[in-house]
């Protein structure tokens, strides 16, 4: 449930101009319990503990323009998970500035017409496989970032989002890699440039997503993909909701990676038990032993405390990329949303 307060930038001047207060709402979510983690590989190591696991906090503000017209952002602040969102450290694996001291969290800043609406911002968004339309409505916890289907990476972007006939269309501009922020852009440098189309589509029970990017800063040896194809949706059949989704990654030398990921979620009260069965198959690399099909799958059972407190348990398994010894994850969490 969201709050709302009154913003404290310049109280003075607006308390002696008689200017109205400017207004926004304060929105999070907070996840802790126990989880532990095995690598699989030749050299299996396994690790586990108790701590947080997410600790988000994001305030929203909006302006009425005038004329149709309307304005905001929101702010996300994060960094007290135990991965640490937050980086005041100059590490360009994680793409961080030590200039900035809560860099690496999620903002947004938009303004809307009848005509669309364009926004401006920064995020690392969640896998699309086990965190979009695919997942049923399901939250697979580190599905992407513990498995086959691929850490995500923080991106800057630049969105225009408008209405054709029944899909909602999105143009994006996006730059990835350790160039995020106005002064690191990425060009001119290695970062990735990505172009992005995509198309929502939503009838009644079923939901359907399709996206293709192009990236223009492609390196030689499959090290980057040159295009990528994604499709997703699901379907409510009422007692279940089914889904499926995959990702199609074409790289420079024309080698290929593609996601596949099928998923049930069934509601039973309070309780909401999902599955996921998911897989990556790369083709046509130089190298044998990077040619593979590698299995994954996730269980999940969400139990709904109250409308905003929950507890969430799940299991995920993996193929690890030659070897017979499986990557595995587990976790309980206690979850809140306000």
């Amino acid at each position: 449930m969201k709050k709302t307060l009154i913003a404290l930038a310049a109280v003075a001047s607006l308390a002696t101009s008689g200017a109205a207060f400017a207004q926004a709402t304060i929105s999070g979510f907070m996840a802790a319990g126990y989880q532990t983690y095995t690598s699989g590989g030749a050299a299996t190591s396994s690790m586990g503990g108790f701590g947080v696991d997410t600790a988000e906090l994001y305030i929203t503000a909006k302006e009425d323009m005038g004329g149709g017209m309307t304005a905001g952002g929101t702010m996300g602040i994060g960094g007290l998970e135990r991965a640490g969102g937050a980086s005041t450290t100059a590490s360009a694996a994680v793409g961080g500035n030590s200039a900035y001291g809560t860099y690496g969290t999620n903002y947004s800043m938009y303004v809307q017409s009848a005509a669309g609406k364009l926004t401006l911002g920064s995020t690392k968004s969640g896998d699309y496989i086990s965190g979009g339309l695919a997942s049923s409505g399901m939250m697979y916890y580190d599905m992407g970032d513990y498995g086959n289907f691929g850490a995500r990476s923080r991106r800057d972007f630049m969105n225009f989002e408008t209405k054709v006939g029944p899909i909602a269309l999105l143009l994006s501009h996006q730059e990835a890699g350790n160039q995020v922020g106005v002064i690191n852009g990425a060009e001119g440098a290695t970062g990735q440039r990505i172009s992005i189309i995509s198309g929502t589509y939503v009838e009644g029970k079923l939901k359907a997503n399709s996206q293709y990017f192009t990236y223009d800063n492609q390196k030689t040896g499959n090290t980057s993909a040159a295009n990528v194809f994604r499709l997703s949706g699901n379907y409510n059949l009422g007692m279940a909701t089914v889904g499926a989704g995959l990702q199609k990654a074409t790289y420079d030398s024309s080698a290929t990676g593609t996601n596949y990921g099928y998923s049930i979620a069934v509601p039973m009260g309070a309780m909401t038990l999902g599955a996921m069965i998911g897989s990556r198959v790369t083709e046509g690399f130089a190298t044998a032993a990077a040619n593979a099909t590698l299995s994954s799958y996730s269980l999940n059972a969400s139990y709904a405390l109250s409308k905003r407190t929950g507890v969430t348990g799940q299991y995920n398994n993996w193929d690890v990329l030659g070897s017979t010894n499986k990557g595995s994850m587990g976790l309980l969490l206690l979850t809140h949303s306000f």
